[in-house]
């Protein structure tokens, strides 16, 4: 039962985004950090975070489009990755099922809940009571939150054994794939990041850290402080360089491939 309470809790703190302001709590890595000092095992936590992180890194929601709720995909793919002892293969078996679920619940929110927050919101603020907008906005945002915590809470305290049952009796052929696929993800997830950010400016850059990488054997953290100097280097010729230099006739604006 306590177990369960946390679980909700931590639900509570990855959603407080939508009242609060963004302060990034609803990241994998942090909720798979929380979930593991939850139920003992935070080294399995952070683990498989970090891949949910990978997974989830390009979904975002843009304009009316509703991704799969990566916050409750990742506590909860994270519990039952930790109490059922699957590790990071069970978590991703949990965690898209559950988000893709839980962003139906947060459709119905956006479509019946908060039309009726905001139309009595508007009416105090034609009266002039911008106390109690305030206090619709909170509310609204405390009641998104608490609802996704409840969801959570009972998931976790009703679904452990069946959820249990349900992976021990996966065949080896499909955990198998599972797990092949678990390396795919996080290679997704780059792309679609890279799909959103990349541009011919930017490119190069790319290029040089994965040849680094993958024929020099630079480790990730050398990348990034060779990175770093890089950038220093760039900024002094940015300062230092006259402006005559810089090619005549215009900048090409375009910068998609």
């Amino acid at each position: 039962m306590l177990q369960a309470i946390l679980i909700g809790l931590i639900v509570f703190i990855g959603k407080a985004d939508y009242f609060v302001g963004t302060a990034m709590l609803g990241r994998p890595m942090v909720l798979g950090a929380l979930v593991g000092i939850a139920l003992g095992d935070i080294r399995t936590g952070v683990m498989v975070g970090f891949q949910l992180e990978l997974v989830f890194m390009g979904m975002y929601a843009i304009g009316a489009s509703i991704p799969p709720d990566m916050i409750m995909g990742s506590v909860l793919g994270t519990a039952f990755a930790i109490t059922t002892g699957n590790g990071v293969e069970t978590a991703i078996t949990i965690a898209m099922p559950a988000a893709i679920l839980s962003a139906f619940v947060v459709n119905l929110f956006y479509g019946v809940i908060t039309p009726i927050m905001a139309k009595a919101a508007d009416r105090f603020a034609e009266e002039g009571k911008y106390k109690k907008v305030e206090g619709i906005f909170l509310s609204n945002g405390f009641l998104f939150d608490f609802t996704f915590a409840v969801i959570a809470f009972a998931a976790f305290l009703l679904g452990g054994n069946a959820v249990e049952a349900v992976v021990n009796a996966i065949p080896q052929w499909l955990t198998s794939g599972i797990t092949i696929a678990a390396g795919i993800l996080p290679a997704l997830g780059f792309a679609q990041l890279l799909n959103m950010i990349m541009s011919k400016k930017v490119a190069v850059f790319y290029l040089l850290g994965f040849l680094l990488s993958a024929y020099l054997g630079v480790s990730t953290l050398g990348v990034v402080c060779f990175s770093v100097v890089l950038v220093g280097i760039l900024l002094i010729i940015k300062d230092f360089v006259p402006n005559q230099l810089v090619v005549q006739g215009g900048m090409d604006d375009d910068n998609e491939f």
